[in-house]
């Protein structure tokens, strides 16, 4: 059978150092195997309490699930329950131990604990009955919510990191039966994130401009050894996303590849260089400068929109102060 589950965060206040209710839900599609048990590893730079700060038997959470409980093809919600704060005794290794009961009668036991390497946290989900409840079937949905702060002391359960980033929490899920590990991630955002894209302004290479893949073209170009400077705009607003000194919108009109900046690899290749003309990785006179000049004076069309590459904007117009200019001023450069 198998089993594919999901993973997805979100918190209720996002911002740097609040007591913020954090929600995990844990998933497997229909026809999957069930959740046995999970461990969630949490970045260190989290917050949270030793369980003997705030009082045994407070509230520091909610789970509840829902799940085939008939495995009849229906999805029925089971009646949710509180994660309560359990004692720690004198010699117990572990931060905290909160034990959760949905539906009345599934018990399960969170042991909050730090891990050896690198130090993160660590939430392992087990069962604290001698197995799963009958006749259930997927899909299955766990839902987890640990308070910011307990009730009703108002202790503090779990804070966000200080720093504004964002940030990757893993989640490693035993399938029923323990036959399977699946590992997977989803990323949290603290701070601001303007733009909305789950990347937090300080590391967002594009800030204001939505690009949750990151692509920075010149920056991949310039690792795989590339001729250009890798910079740290994502092509989402960058100008120039290959950086070879002819923007996005000359590219486009004169038709090169504006996500390469030569012709070959790495990268895509094809007419990728603006000023190469002859596509030979140099400019020179024979190749590229005299074929421009020798349509000097005429309009785009009938010239060649290819010769067109000054100003920016390209004007139409083959001239020397724009496309001469421009090509003379790179005599003799090589694009590797």
């Amino acid at each position: 059978m198998p089993f594919t589950p999901s993973f997805d965060l979100t918190v209720s206040d996002a911002n740097p150092g609040a007591r913020a209710n954090t929600t995990m839900v844990h998933s497997v599609p229909a026809g999957n195997n069930l959740i046995d048990s999970i461990n969630t590893f949490i970045p260190i730079d989290w917050q949270i309490a030793s369980g003997d700060t705030y009082p045994v038997g407070n509230v520091v959470g909610q789970v509840s699930a829902k799940a085939d409980k008939g495995c009849n093809g229906s999805v029925d919600t089971l009646t949710p329950g509180n994660l309560i704060n359990q004692a720690l005794g004198p010699t117990n290794p572990s931060q905290a131990e909160w034990l959760g009961t949905v539906d009345g009668t599934w018990q399960m036991l969170f042991v909050v604990d730090q891990t050896t390497q690198p130090r993160e946290w660590q939430i392992e989900v087990t069962l604290a009955n001698a197995s799963m409840p009958a006749n259930m079937c997927a899909p299955e949905e766990l839902t987890v919510t640990v308070f910011g702060n307990s009730s009703p002391a108002g202790a503090m359960v779990m804070g966000n990191p200080t720093r504004a980033n964002t940030y990757t929490w893993d989640d490693g899920l035993l399938s029923y039966g323990g036959s399977q590990i699946v590992f997977v991630s989803d990323n949290l955002v603290i701070g601001t994130d303007t733009d909305a894209d789950g990347w937090a302004n300080t590391v967002d290479n594009c800030p204001t401009a939505a690009n949750p893949d990151q692509l920075n073209t010149d920056q991949a170009l310039a690792a795989a050894g590339a001729g250009v400077l890798g910079d740290t705009m994502g092509d989402a607003c960058d100008l120039d996303d290959d950086n070879d000194q002819f923007s996005d919108v000359v590219e486009s009109a004169a038709g090169t590849n504006p996500l390469d900046n030569c012709v070959g690899s790495p990268g895509t290749g094809g007419d990728a260089w603006p000023a190469d003309i002859n596509q030979d990785t140099f400019v020179d006179v024979i190749g590229d400068i005299s074929q421009v000049a020798g349509q000097f004076g005429k309009s785009v069309p009938p010239a060649p929109t290819r010769y067109d590459i000054a100003p920016d904007p390209p004007d139409g117009f083959i001239d020397v102060i724009g496309d001469i200019t421009r090509l003379t001023g790179l005599f003799g450069q090589h694009c590797t």
